[in-house]
């Protein structure tokens, strides 16, 4: 099933289906026509997470409005001297329920990168509906993987692989879960290139209660239940050296065993105020790889922070 939108000229996209609503939410012409003039950076991914757009560009939530957070973070990531060889959105592009109207909307919103020039992948998370995201989009052959009811996507940069993972287990329930097959999947990939990094994306959040945690009704999971099967897949293959995810609409890095661990902001609405939200700017280097923050907020303090991050 798909994941992949491809980037669109500017004509094929007025053309289409959509160019009645989305041609007023275009951004100018020069912005995305000088994008798409950049050149592209191979080592270079912008990513995103949490976007929670409804089918009412209205909407806004704990004083946030998703469409126009949304619509900044594009402008942004256009006014770039470069483009990234990709975007990776991480998960809950809709609302609250995956409904056919939000993902219109994502599209729209989404478009003046695609025709920017730009390839993005998506992936699903707590938020989102596969069969209506699915419908949504054309379907292409050429990205089924053969995981029932799952998507998954395998990026092959020239210094790392970049692999990004489906944690929707029910829509607009909280715990996610990858499950048995994908887990299988993600081992025999990552064992047929164990020659080069690997950076890991999935949505949830690492499940971070302990064994005895676990055993308490009262401390429910909201994040990824089958944690401790995806870290038996990933800490023994040491070519795997971050894992990124979303979901707690937080900004921040923790490390285990030495697997970089990088949680996405939003740019939807926040958890707890004074936190970020914005996008995130990922360079790659021969060792590691840089990740820095662009708040929507330019004021705040963490805007520009950068992890330096050394692989293991």
């Amino acid at each position: 099933m798909p994941i992949t939108l491809p980037p669109i000229s500017r004509r094929r996209f007025l053309t289409g289906s959509l160019a009645g609503a989305a041609a007023a939410c275009l951004l100018p012409r020069w912005l995305t026509a000088a994008a798409a003039a950049a050149p592209i950076d191979p080592h270079r991914f912008v990513l995103l997470s949490d976007i929670h757009i409804d089918a009412d560009r209205k909407f806004a939530k704990s004083e946030t409005n998703v469409w126009n957070n949304l619509e900044q973070a594009v402008g942004e990531i256009l006014a770039t001297p470069t483009r990234p060889a990709a975007v990776l959105v991480n998960g809950d592009l809709s609302h609250h329920q995956g409904l056919p109207g939000d993902y219109a909307t994502v599209l729209d919103g989404l478009a003046p990168l695609r025709t920017g020039g730009l390839t993005l992948h998506l992936a699903m998370g707590n938020h989102d509906h596969r069969d209506n995201f699915w419908k949504a989009l054309p379907e292409d052959d050429t990205r089924k993987t053969g995981i029932k009811d799952r998507q998954v996507c395998l990026i092959e940069a020239p210094r790392a692989n970049i692999i990004m993972l489906d944690s929707l287990d029910k829509t607009a329930a909280t715990p996610g879960v990858l499950g048995a097959p994908q887990l299988a999947w993600l081992a025999k990939t990552l064992d047929a290139r164990a020659d080069k990094p690997a950076i890991v994306f999935v949505h949830h959040d690492p499940d971070p209660r302990t064994a005895e945690e676990k055993k308490d009704p009262k401390k429910k999971a909201g994040s990824l239940t089958d944690t401790q099967a995806f870290f038996d897949v990933l800490l023994p293959r040491k070519q795997v050296k971050a894992c990124v995810f979303g979901h707690t609409h937080d900004w921040h890095h923790l490390q285990r065993d030495g697997l970089q661990l990088v949680n996405l902001p939003p740019t939807a609405w926040l958890f707890k105020q004074g936190k970020p939200r914005g996008w995130v700017d990922l360079n790659l280097t021969d060792t590691g790889a840089t990740f820095e923050l662009r708040s929507l907020d330019p004021k705040h303090a963490q805007h520009g922070e950068k992890l330096d991050l050394k692989w293991r």
